[in-house]
């Protein structure tokens, strides 16, 4: 019979909990102290192609900068694209078929490893419209889980409540917490007060993890991958990270004062006169120490005409570009939370001291490898 490797799942209190950010240091953490370890994500939901192969963006990640052998495939058997939900249900589609791919990917990732990490999809419940929540999964693995709850008190603790009940129900065992995003000048209340309320429980605390303002982030990079924006020029600055935008709608004069460094300009292809302010700008930086911007977009479909678009491609100034309106894009802009990507080095290095310094690593191998 087949040593079932020992395994981690890491799941989320909520959305955006922090699951890969944990995930990600986690995996350097355990090889830090000796131990082979591997990951996979059981099921997945946004895809990148890796090669021929469409897997999960997370397991995309991990594997390029772990250079984990085997197939990235096995380490996400299942991927729930766009309208597989209703195919699944409406062609009676098979939980145990599904089941069956993830025990073989398991088996496959798990191979000469001495411990995996598994990154669940959300909280526990999700995945139960295809009988795969989290908690049947985690059981499917006999992993142990940890939950990444908020930075908070009563709103973390009473999703933790709902999840614990689902982990519960399905006898997965739970290794301990991790509070995410504790914003600083409450670090020490939380600190307290939300390990009286675990130790009550009986649950381990094992990290406070603060708001790291280097992963709240976006990347231009980010931005043209979920907006499908098309580089107009500056593909070597697509890792700058930006903290706001500005709509370049006003009068160029006005919209002088709002340049600060690490801003995306939003504005309409055809505003000429704000898109050579923007190049002026920056040419005139080390001159004068006049602020610029970091990057520009550019919506409505139109491309700037062959003059000016020589003055951009001679700038430092990466310039992509939309169809949709500008008002559209200012809001999926604003909407969008902020992603590791693979060449975001500095984001994943912070991940991984994070993990390494403020977790409790050798709880979490005690209480994994143990009985």
């Amino acid at each position: 019979m087949k040593r079932v490797v020992p395994s981690i799942y890491i799941a989320g209190a909520g959305q955006h909990a922090g699951k890969t950010f944990v995930a990600l240091g986690l995996v350097a953490a355990l090889r830090e102290r000796g131990l082979t370890a591997r990951y996979m994500k059981p099921v997945g939901q946004r895809t990148v192609h890796v090669g021929d192969d469409l897997v999960d963006e997370d397991v995309a990640l991990i594997y390029r900068v772990y250079g984990m052998p085997g197939s990235v495939t096995a380490a996400n058997p299942v991927t729930v694209p766009r309208g597989f939900t209703r195919r699944f249900l409406l062609g009676g589609g098979s939980t145990e078929e599904l089941k069956e791919k993830i025990l073989a990917g398991y088996n496959e990732v798990s191979e000469g490893a001495e411990i995996v990490v598994v990154e669940g999809t959300g909280h526990a419940g999700v995945g139960s419209v295809l009988g795969l929540s989290n908690a049947t999964v985690a059981a499917l693995l006999q992993s142990k889980a940890i939950i990444v709850i908020g930075g908070g008190i009563g709103q973390p603790i009473d999703e933790f409540t709902v999840n614990q009940a689902l982990f519960e129900k399905e006898k997965v065992p739970i290794l301990g917490v991790i509070s995410n995003k504790v914003e600083p000048a409450k670090l020490e209340e939380c600190r307290t007060t939300v390990t009286v309320w675990f130790d009550r429980i009986g649950v381990p605390v094992l990290g406070f993890v603060p708001v790291l303002p280097v992963l709240t982030e976006i990347t231009l990079r980010q931005i043209v991958q979920e907006l499908d924006a098309y580089v107009l020029s500056g593909e070597e600055f697509l890792d700058r990270r930006l903290r706001r935008f500005i709509v370049g709608a006003a009068s160029v004069h006005r919209l002088l004062d709002d340049f600060t460094e690490e801003t995306l300009v939003i504005t309409p292809g055809d505003r000429n006169d704000i898109i050579l302010a923007c190049i002026s700008a920056e040419l005139s930086t080390e001159a004068n120490g006049m602020p610029h911007v970091s990057a520009m977009c550019l919506t409505g479909g139109t491309r700037p005409p062959d003059n000016v678009m020589k003055i951009i491609e001679r700038s430092r100034v990466p310039v992509i570009a939309c169809d949709e309106g500008t008002y559209a894009i200012a809001t999926r802009i604003a909407n969008l939370v902020a992603k590791i990507l693979p060449k975001d080095h500095e984001k994943i290095r912070t991940a991984q001291q994070t993990i390494s310094e403020l977790v409790d690593v050798d709880a979490i191998i005690e209480g994994a490898l143990g009985g």
